[in-house]
């Protein structure tokens, strides 16, 4: 009989233990990252500074085409007056200077491509984005927090709190956004 009592209580143990448990992961939510780095990771610090670099590249590279551009018609000028050997020298230095601005886009693209790599890959950055959804998460009672990347078939709009996160690593910066209201 207390055998019977003990595997009673036992069971019982186990099913309500799993019963809890089942009842703590009820709540599920969605975070859309790609909307979350176009948003706030577009508007950081880092960025801005980034898009002030490639600003100032893409000047510097049209100021060197401008400058090719005068040359070429100053070689025109040359040649409709029949000046050969001028004509010839600026044909020079206008193929050096394309070479050299073909190599300086190549070299300043990949320095760009480069620096925005690092920035998404930072790990502070992705640090504070873990943090902000745990907070949010928890906030709101969620338990369960999926990309939405993942290919889901159906799920709610209350599930999606991507746009909390935004919000909260926003109030965090200092910052307000209008676009996550839409």
């Amino acid at each position: 009989m207390k055998r019977r009592i003990f595997i009673v209580i036992f069971v019982f143990t186990v099913l309500s233990g799993n019963l809890l448990f089942a009842a703590q992961i009820t709540k599920v939510g969605i975070v859309d990252l790609s909307k979350i780095y176009s948003i706030y990771f577009r508007e950081s610090k880092e960025v801005i500074k980034l898009e002030e670099l490639k600003s100032a590249y893409l000047k510097e590279i049209a100021d060197k085409r401008e400058e090719i551009n005068l040359l070429k018609s100053e070689k025109l000028d040359a040649e409709n007056n029949k000046d050969e050997q001028k004509a010839l020298e600026l044909d020079k230095e206008i193929f050096n200077k394309e070479q050299f601005l073909k190599e300086y886009t190549q070299v300043k693209t990949q320095q760009l491509r480069q620096m925005a790599q690092s920035l998404s890959q930072s790990s502070q950055f992705v640090n504070e984005i873990a943090d902000v959804i745990q907070y949010v998460a928890e906030e709101e009672g969620f338990s369960l927090i999926l990309k939405k990347s993942d290919q889901f078939l159906f799920w709610t709009p209350e599930m999606d709190i991507t746009d909390k996160v935004i919000n909260e690593l926003l109030k965090r910066a200092g910052r307000t956004n209008e676009s996550s209201a839409q």
